[in-house]
């Protein structure tokens, strides 16, 4: 697992126009319940050792890794920001409000990028503002 973080980390970090790596913060990951077996894997794979692996390697090259608040971003449409629970369905993202559809992943880690970029771009209070979800006149559902 080790090497496989190592080369991971490296390709990250070696991404041509990439300045800074979004990460969500995933220190509660191993608390939540999702059944024995992704329990299971998720306890077993080093996720602070791979976000130590691209943090080391990003700073030699002169980047940056910064961590993002990850509420509601699985939810949240990339497109047009309306938040429902139902939006997700395992790997599937598909909005109700606006139709549009792509993998749930990529439609999350948009959402983590864009949160980020608001919140440096926002107030005077970092840490208050990206712990804060973006909620563009909809409710959370």
């Amino acid at each position: 697992m080790s090497d496989t973080n190592h080369c991971v980390s490296k390709k990250l970090a070696k991404q041509p126009g990439v300045a800074v790596f979004v990460l969500e913060d995933l220190s509660s990951i191993r608390t939540q319940r999702r059944g024995k077996k992704m329990n299971k894997w998720l306890g077993s794979w080093a996720f602070f050792q791979q976000e130590q692996f691209l943090a080391y390697k990003a700073e030699a090259l002169g980047k940056k890794v910064v961590h993002q608040d990850p509420r509601y971003t699985s939810q949240k449409c990339n497109v047009c920001k309306h938040i429902k629970r139902t939006n997700r369905h395992k790997s599937k993202f598909h909005c109700s409000n606006c139709g549009y559809q792509t993998h749930a992943d990529l439609n999350a880690s948009r959402n983590v990028r864009d949160d980020y970029i608001l919140s440096s771009t926002h107030g005077t209070e970092e840490q208050g503002s990206v712990n804060t979800p973006y909620v563009s006149g909809n409710s959370v559902s």
